[in-house]
């Protein structure tokens, strides 16, 4: 199964869960998974099709915006990372 980090701005859809363990091969089964235990995820995650523009998702430790049919090892390691803001104009 996949080891998922939720971030603190999910959180409130996963009952405060930080981490939970997801089966999936690719991100769109994740995600469609983790809305089945935290009704609401998917539609925050996802947006046309596509992840969410404001977030990113490690996979194994490599941070990119992946397409949503991107494989996933059964032990993958997948973190959402929120977007950081900032920086000079």
């Amino acid at each position: 199964m996949a080891r998922v980090v939720i971030p603190a701005l999910l959180r409130d859809l996963c009952g405060g869960s930080t981490v939970l363990e997801i089966p999936a091969s690719n991100l769109r089964e994740l995600f469609q998974a983790l809305d089945q235990r935290c009704p609401g995820f998917y539609d925050r995650v996802v947006e046309d099709g596509h992840l969410r523009p404001e977030l990113a998702v490690a996979i194994d430790g490599e941070a990119a915006s992946f397409p949503l049919h991107e494989p996933l090892r059964p032990d993958a390691d997948v973190t959402i990372v929120p977007a950081i803001g900032g920086g000079a104009r």
